[in-house]
């Protein structure tokens, strides 16, 4: 192992290194990330938790690299003739980290916590279509579906199994499964959490993994480039570059199951005219922020998911960017030009977010749309977007992107045919995202995704822009880190070689 240098350049990034430590000593990886960890909820599903999750929890279910479904805590499972019954085999043997044996109790515990509307679960939308879950024996579980689920497997790969006891207040406990426990949880400082010895697949290899809050991106940089951290995700090309270059670390990517996308509020009397949404549309230089944002790696989405899914239809991925035919669009809408508008961003959250609103800002000035920057904090960000629905445009990313087509559409603020995020309502929207999401029949499905395609273009409600590549650099001595179909880092098979 080579030595690493321990000079950093700022103040702020040596306090935080010295917190730190120093990386890959006694087989402890650590990650660093700018996101403030609150606390050890699997459910928020915050960009923060997603080194957390897959760590500290298990699944009933996990997809591997060709989503296909792999027994986790379910051993076996199968489905009635009719689609609307799935009995589940548990595994027996599973022990939390308290040492309490996990039974079909815990399963039941879990979704009781997640369709509780007070827990805030993010997936509770897509669990409703579980209209009851019976344990007829410890290692049974029968789920029952008012019609046919094929999404079924979407919604098992982030229903975390908790234990029910302790599932009330998850500021410091962490009761899962996984490969690893937690010893110590500082929110915004440092979360450490130690092999669990007693793990149902075989403890892991490393001794610990501790999420490191950075206080910014450079400090974070830093930090990997002194070896005080062993791994960093989520960063741009234009960071990774450098590293690329540098036989001491390794490169890569995976997919993160997110993407960018312009939400537009049709409660906004502009927006409301399809027009001034079509110049908008035609004014996003999809192109230019892919390849700013992930170089050779980045791609651009017209439609809200990948060429490989069942819903993709390659008519309707048919975006444009055209100056011209925006400034078109709005001298036909009948609007009064320049029209006024803002957009709503959080540096904060992403920094993508803003530099997205400042190039759409730049071209949107040369088609007859003055668009203010609105750029807020988190909190902020989640009051003006959620809570309130006062925005007019905003930077937005959206999850669940690269799955089956019903989790996205059925449960994302941005997509979901009832209480959406835009005000958004159609009945043959809503009719068909249902009828698309409710038959195991693929062609029936196919047929129905289809008219979702051409009325999801044809109303623009909102502007899917590219799906995000999580770029990573890892310390040349870090092995085997595993990542889920969401982009999420699972440590269970991860090495530091000497």
């Amino acid at each position: 192992m080579r030595i690493k240098s321990k000079l950093i350049s700022t103040i702020a990034a040596a306090a935080f290194l010295a917190a730190a430590g120093t990386a890959s000593a006694d087989g402890v990886l650590r990650l660093g990330q700018t996101a403030t960890l609150p606390n050890l909820n699997p459910f928020v599903l915050a960009p923060a938790s997603e080194p957390m999750v897959n760590n500290l929890y298990d699944t009933l279910t996990r997809y591997d690299a060709n989503m296909s479904p792999e027994p986790r805590l379910a051993e076996s499972w199968e489905f009635s003739d009719d689609g609307l019954t799935l009995t589940m085999k548990l595994r027996d043997g599973v022990t939390f980290h308290s040492g309490k044996a996990f039974t079909s109790a815990d399963v039941k515990a879990s979704m009781d916590y997640v369709l509780d509307p007070a827990n805030g679960a993010l997936i509770r939308g897509f669990a409703e279509r579980v209209i009851s879950l019976e344990t007829p024996d410890d290692h049974t579980v029968v789920m029952t579906f008012e019609e046919p689920f094929p999404g079924v497997f979407d919604l098992f790969e982030l229903f975390f199994i908790v234990d029910g006891d302790t599932a009330s207040d998850f500021s410091q406990t962490a009761n899962g499964t996984g490969p690893f426990k937690v010893a110590s949880h500082e929110p915004g400082t440092l979360t450490r959490l130690d092999r669990n010895d007693a793990y149902w697949n075989g403890a892991p290899s490393l001794d610990a993994v501790e999420i490191v809050t950075s206080p910014n991106q450079q400090a974070e940089l830093l930090a990997l480039k002194s070896g005080e951290l062993d791994l960093v995700t989520e960063l741009g090309w234009i960071d990774v570059l450098p590293f690329s270059r540098d036989e001491n670390f390794t490169t890569g990517s995976a997919p993160s199951g997110v993407a960018h996308d312009l939400s537009l509020n049709l409660k906004v009397p502009a927006l409301q005219n399809p027009l001034v949404r079509e110049a908008i549309d035609l004014s996003l230089d999809r192109e230019r922020i892919a390849q700013l944002f992930f170089g050779p790696e980045g791609t651009t989405w017209c439609l809200p998911y990948n060429p490989n899914s069942i819903a993709y239809v390659a008519e309707y991925d048919n975006c444009e960017y055209d100056l011209d035919k925006a400034r078109a669009a709005l001298e036909a809408s009948g609007e009064t030009l320049p029209i006024e508008l803002k957009i709503l961003t959080s540096t904060e959250i992403r920094t993508e977010y803003t530099t997205i609103a400042e190039i759409l800002q730049a071209d949107l000035a040369k088609v007859g749309i003055n668009l203010s920057i609105e750029n807020v904090d988190a909190v902020g960000y989640r009051s003006t977007y959620v809570d309130e629905r006062s925005y007019e445009i905003a930077s937005h990313a959206f999850g669940r992107a690269g799955k089956d087509p019903s989790a996205l559409l059925e449960t994302t603020v941005v997509f979901r045919p009832d209480g959406n995020i835009t005000g958004y309502e159609n009945p043959a929207y809503a009719a068909s995202v249902k009828a698309g999401g409710s038959t195991p029949v693929l062609e029936e499905r196919k047929a129905a995704y289809k008219e979702v395609a051409r009325i999801f273009r044809e109303d623009r409600f909102v502007l899917p822009i590219i799906p995000r590549v999580r770029l990573f650099v890892s310390q040349d001595e870090v092995n085997d880190i595993g990542w889920s179909a969401d982009g999420f880092a699972i440590f269970e098979k991860a090495t530091i070689s000497e």
